[in-house]
């Protein structure tokens, strides 16, 4: 399921990543009415968002692939020192 996001054009401030279009109609009622007083601002939407652009750009994503090269590389380094005998 792709998310959905909030954009305000007058404020120029985008909602985070939303997984339903509720959520992200909330973060659009939210801020109608604490920043415009429950106003429409002016070219306002919700954009349905594809792929990796959907990410949430605060926080912090590892790659399946990168911590299992992590966990071997480790193995390997635990194997190596016990036939080493240290």
């Amino acid at each position: 399921m792709s998310p959905y996001r909030y954009r305000c054009g007058q404020c120029r401030a985008t909602s985070p990543p939303a997984p339903r279009r509720a959520e992200a109609e909330a973060y659009r009622d939210h801020h109608r009415d604490t920043i415009h007083g429950g106003l429409v601002p002016d070219q306002e939407r919700i954009d349905h968002v594809h792929g990796d652009a959907g990410r949430d750009p605060d926080a912090r994503y590892v790659s399946g692939r990168a911590a299992l090269v992590g966990l071997g590389l480790l193995a390997l380094a635990s194997l190596i020192s016990r036939v080493l005998g240290r």
